[in-house]
């Protein structure tokens, strides 16, 4: 998701959709007046009728805005209710850590899903970093390289606390532990394995981590944990606050976030080359 997105000023109204998902208690509810979230009929019309050409796309068609509301709509056949349900989880287990967009609610409608959450106001780093000085870099990276070990420190859900005994069985917590994939058992929705849906996992046991690495045809010699990670930890998804001395408002697109072994946020992010209009390779290795 991008933080530029189409700005929409349409009521809200009641619809009936595929499968919906609100989240009743979240300060969408508590601080607006509105008592529903825009329905996708509305945010496709938005979106159709704003002249621009992406709006008419089915599988990424841009975020709408509602800032009246502070609320924006990822939709798409791309987004999943996965990532809304991760976003959710990051935005409650690291809240007061790591900047997470909250998520309001989310719908499945005509094999689209829509993600409400909240419109957060500033820049993306691809747009502002090339005018930062040597401090405010400095301290931009300190607050990103904090958020990483915040969010890697993270122990994994368990999807099934409704049955207690089953959680307190050893094999169950081991399988827990090393499992490889996306939240509650999902394959990776890595873009790397887009075309390899069988690298995708997900991947359980002591093993999983070398199961992923021989498929992948990586060698690393030595245990590898598993951790959470973002994946897609770049320059157009690390917003900036306004003016000067900014600090990190949000880290937003958690679409292919999950459970990698401990390297892969690394080495990820510099497979993925930023907008040379804005970054160099000298200012990449910052």
């Amino acid at each position: 998701m991008t933080p530029e997105g189409i700005e929409g000023e349409a009521g809200l109204h009641d619809s009936t959709h595929d499968t919906t998902m609100i989240i009743s208690d979240s300060s969408f509810f508590r601080e607006h007046q509105a008592s529903t979230l825009p329905n996708p009929a509305e945010v496709r019309s938005i979106n159709e009728g704003s002249g621009n050409i992406r709006g008419t796309r089915f599988y990424r068609p841009p975020p709408v805005k509602f800032p009246l509301l502070g609320l924006i709509v990822k939709s798409g056949a791309d987004t999943t209710v996965t990532e809304a349900e991760t976003q959710n989880m990051g935005y409650k287990q690291l809240k007061g850590k790591v900047p997470v967009p909250e998520v309001f609610g989310w719908t499945e409608n005509g094999g689209q899903v829509f993600i409400y959450m909240s419109l957060i106001r500033g820049e993306p780093l691809e747009q502002r970093w090339g005018a930062l000085n040597d401090e405010e870099r400095n301290a931009v990276c300190k607050e990103l390289n904090d958020m990483v070990k915040a969010w890697i420190s993270l122990e994994k859900p368990e999807p099934f606390t409704w049955v207690s005994d089953f959680n307190s069985l050893p094999w169950y917590r081991t399988m827990l532990k090393y499992t490889l994939g996306g939240l509650d058992n999902q394959p990776l929705n890595d873009i790397f394995l887009s075309s390899h849906r069988d690298l995708a996992g997900p991947f359980h046991g002591a093993d999983a981590v070398q199961k992923f690495q021989n498929g992948c045809d990586i060698e690393i010699d030595g245990e590898v944990p598993v951790v959470f990670t973002h994946d897609d930890l770049v320059p157009p998804n690390i917003i900036l606050s306004p003016g000067t001395n900014p600090v990190v408002a949000a880290i937003i697109d958690w679409g292919q976030a999950g459970w990698y072994p401990a390297y892969w946020e690394y080495c990820k992010a510099h497979h993925v080359r930023p907008n040379p209009e804005y970054f160099d390779e000298d200012l990449d290795e910052e």
